[in-house]
């Protein structure tokens, strides 16, 4: 199991960074947008060529998802992300009965490609952790593993995938400990934590040392700030609950919608790319991955009011994405949403006193936290993110103190996110 973590990590690696270069020359396509500034070249574009782009890549979306369907999608076909896998974890159908077969987690792949490329506000640590976790399945077809060997490799897949996407190593194990292999020991973890830094060692090998998501340096913070985390846990619980639930219930009403007029829901793309066409004409922040954005809000580039309207529009348009089955995750909204509206409440709480800048990078990187760790419901996944990203530990410990206060709160709430999802999915697919 330890050689195989090395050769999960490796391939999963490779495949990531495939996957990343692939959006990246994605986004050249439709926009000849370079280097992570789609924003920037959505924002410089006329408003009617900002929806050529959405329209186009939504067209080629249909097209996949109708070639899916010939794979035995079923009449309601869509790309597969993080769900499929938490809900493929106690193996009880076949390879080819789930979500798991290479050749669809491969087209999964590339509607993600051509989603994100196109401007579809979601992002590709989802979609990257499916294809992971298809590829580690591999080895234990191969060589006839036992089931426990088979999850294992899953949670080994899932942890190079998520740790070469964002370049967190750490997280990422905790991630598949929270919602994959929540009863396994932490002593036999061995070979996750092998997969999971050979994955980021891959990440780094191609791409260099630094993170895709970038975190302003931090330096000393005010003790205030540690005790000020903890009340505005408060309402970003309920910010990002908030999010989560427009997110699950979105696609449930074009669904119902589509079902009333008979509408093939392989079609729905290019109607919502008309939407985020919309959208980027008011919002370009809003639109694509969304990383560039999250790092100027942390640098205290945008005023309360843009980090309010922008949190909104990143709800309405990963909303849009979702529902009109376009590829993508909902793992860097979800960072991009808790990253405004943290921003927006340390612009508010260093108001009067304090470092503005500072409180402000603070604060939107535990509202990251707290987003994460209630649309997943891994809390430990979601600290440990954060101080990945930003390397302070007093980040670290409020979003500790900060997750688990959201927790509490949203357990009263009706159940969003992840891994409710993954409970709700059919074993397989017809």
């Amino acid at each position: 199991m330890w050689a195989l973590a090395v050769l999960v990590g490796v391939l999963t690696g490779f495949a990531v960074v495939a996957l990343r270069t692939l959006v990246a020359y994605s986004e050249f396509l439709f926009f000849g947008a370079a280097g992570q500034r789609l924003t920037a070249r959505i924002a410089a574009m006329p408003w009617f060529a900002r929806m050529v782009s959405p329209v186009v890549g939504g067209a080629v979306v249909a097209l996949m998802l109708r070639l899916g369907v010939s794979f035995g999608w079923g009449p309601s076909p869509r790309p597969f992300g993080i769900e499929d896998v938490i809900a493929g974890r106690r193996l009880r159908a076949t390879i080819r009965t789930s979500t798991l077969a290479l050749k669809d987690a491969f087209l999964s792949a590339l509607i993600a490609i051509v989603s994100l490329g196109s401007g579809a506000s979601a992002g590709r640590e989802s979609p990257s952790i499916h294809l992971g976790a298809s590829l580690a399945m591999l080895p234990g077809r191969l060589l006839g593993l036992s089931p426990p060997e088979r999850r294992m490799l899953l949670g080994m897949g899932a942890a190079a995938a998520f740790s070469a996407a964002l370049h967190a190593p750490l997280a990422a194990i905790f991630l598949v400990r929270e919602l994959i292999l929540p009863r396994q020991r932490f002593i036999t973890l061995g070979p996750l934590a092998i997969a999971s830094v050979t994955g980021w060692l891959m990440a780094r090998w191609a791409f260099g040392d630094a993170s895709p998501l970038l975190a302003p340096h931090l330096g000393p913070t005010p003790l205030s700030f540690q005790f000020a985390a903890p009340v505005a846990a408060i309402p970003l619980a309920f910010v990002a609950w908030a999010a989560a639930w427009a997110w699950t219930r979105a696609p449930k009403g074009v669904d119902q919608m589509a079902a009333r007029i008979r509408f093939p829901l392989w079609l729905l793309p290019p109607f919502g790319a008309l939407l985020i066409g919309v959208l980027a004409i008011a919002f370009p922040a809003a639109t694509g991955i969304g990383y560039a954005p999250i790092e100027a809000g942390l640098g205290g580039h945008y005023a309360l009011p843009i980090l309010i309207a922008l949190a909104a529009a990143k709800v309405a348009a990963a909303s849009v994405a979702v529902a009109f089955r376009f590829g993508g995750g909902r793992i860097a909204p979800a960072l991009y949403v808790g990253a405004m509206a943290g921003s927006a409440m340390g612009v508010a709480a260093t108001l009067f006193a304090g470092d503005a800048a500072l409180g402000q990078a603070f604060f939107g990187l535990v509202g990251m936290g707290v987003a994460l760790s209630v649309l997943l419901d891994a809390p430990l996944a979601a600290t440990l993110l954060m101080f990945e990203l930003s390397g302070s530990p007093a980040v670290a410990i409020a979003t500790l103190i900060a997750v688990h206060i959201a927790g509490l709160i949203t357990r009263q709430l009706p159940p969003t996110g992840a891994k409710s999802e993954a409970e709700s999915q059919p074993l397989y697919w017809t």
